[in-house]
């Protein structure tokens, strides 16, 4: 199958190829991707789920009384953000690649720092040690 050229931009959430972008002119982009047709279908469709989800945990974000820790929006959210930075870089160009290596955003989607203080069973207590002078940290 023939690849072409596609240009990813995360943020705004889309998907441009290369005449979009010179038409475009003032276009910005953070990925450049080579795809076949089948493989940018999928690649919209995760952008388009990966936007969906971003929305979800935006709106979730408002109420106060609901932490983020364990939360289905936000593990669903990490989840869709694996995947498709996972096709992305599978697609990249070697700069793409390398970029999202250094970013070690895989990584950090893949870690929900739940080895940190406040995460285990005595929170707070682990978090910030009242009877230790201030020091932050489990003994």
């Amino acid at each position: 199958m023939l690849k072409k050229s596609y240009y990813v931009s995360v943020g705004s959430g889309t998907i441009e190829d290369a005449q979009t972008l010179a038409d475009l002119g003032n276009y910005s982009y953070e990925y450049a991707v080579e795809a076949t047709d089948q493989e940018i279908r999928e690649l919209r469709w995760l952008m388009g789920s990966y936007m969906a989800e971003t929305e979800k945990t935006f709106a979730r974000a408002g109420v106060p009384y609901k932490s983020a820790d364990h939360d289905e929006a936000t593990n669903e959210y990490n989840s869709q953000a694996r995947e498709l930075y996972a096709m992305i870089y599978r697609l990249g160009t070697p700069e793409t690649r390398g970029h999202i290596e250094k970013m070690r955003i895989m990584e950090k989607l893949g870690n929900s720092d739940y080895r940190q203080p406040g995460y285990g069973r005595h929170n707070a207590e682990e978090a910030i040690d009242v009877n230790d002078r201030g020091q932050v940290g489990p003994k």
